[in-house]
């Protein structure tokens, strides 16, 4: 577990997080609470390196096949 949060940082987890500090910020600022249940999406993607595709983190849609 301590390995998948510590491994594998990439740009796009990196911004995820940066997000979620971002609007816990504003959420607290605006004192609009309901964003913080936003804020928890975007860090719980960014802490376990999930998305909101698939646990893969691909949005791949497998191409049809004819069948006759």
């Amino acid at each position: 577990m301590r390995e998948r949060v510590l491994k594998d940082w990439n740009f796009m987890r990196a911004i995820k997080l940066i997000v979620a500090i971002y609007i816990c910020y504003q959420a607290v600022d605006l004192h609009e609470y309901l964003l913080f249940l936003l804020a928890a999406l975007f860090f719980y993607q960014s802490i376990w390196n999930v998305s909101s595709c698939a646990m893969s983190g691909s949005c791949e849609v497998k191409p049809r096949t004819k069948t006759d």
